[in-house]
């Protein structure tokens, strides 16, 4: 558990880093900007490591029991948080979900984190969708105070309906694919 813990922390803190401007810039000009992106990325890699060993070694501690409609409701809101993910306003593609929110991947985690607490309920889960969650929640508030507003522009319907499909498509592979990167069928 203990190594699950500690993927968490050093993964929410190296994200946490851009929320905290004077720490970013101080960062990049110590050690230049592809530094920074490679060290950003390192330390992302090896807390995503850790989380991912962490949870596969974790004992099964039960907190609460999901619902059973727990499952039925995760596999439901993943769909729009898979759609969010991709609407990473980073990626060069342009979706409605940028002109609503500022944060369409923030959001992502957070429709994942809930839906994931639905359908588990023992600690080394919640540990990693609570944590993931209000990790998440903080983002929001701190690039709300940093300014970060939506986009103006609309995406046309085309480019929309391309990404929807876009989003359908991930969305099947990674239903498909739940036992293979999680050990988990969902079906």
């Amino acid at each position: 558990m203990s190594l699950l813990v500690f993927g968490l922390l050093i993964f929410i803190a190296i994200h946490l880093v851009p929320s905290a401007p004077g720490l970013r810039t101080s960062l990049l000009a110590r050690l230049g900007p592809v530094a920074y992106k490679v060290l950003f990325s390192l330390l992302s890699l090896a807390g995503l490591i850790m989380i991912v060993n962490g949870l596969k070694g974790a004992p099964f501690e039960p907190l609460y029991q999901p619902p059973d409609w727990g499952r039925h409701l995760a596999m439901l809101l993943m769909l729009p948080a898979v759609y969010l993910f991709l609407s990473n306003s980073a990626l060069p593609v342009h979706s409605f979900a940028q002109t609503v929110t500022a944060h369409p991947v923030n959001w992502s985690v957070i429709l994942w984190s809930c839906s994931h607490l639905l359908a588990n309920g023992d600690l080394a889960h919640v540990l990693l969708f609570a944590s993931l969650g209000l990790f998440a929640v903080i983002s929001i508030v701190t690039g709300n105070a940093r300014g970060l507003k939506p986009r103006q522009e609309r995406p046309s319907a085309v480019k929309e309906v391309a990404m929807v499909v876009v989003a359908l498509l991930v969305y099947v592979g990674l239903f498909g694919g739940h036992r293979f990167f999680t050990g988990m069928p969902l079906v």
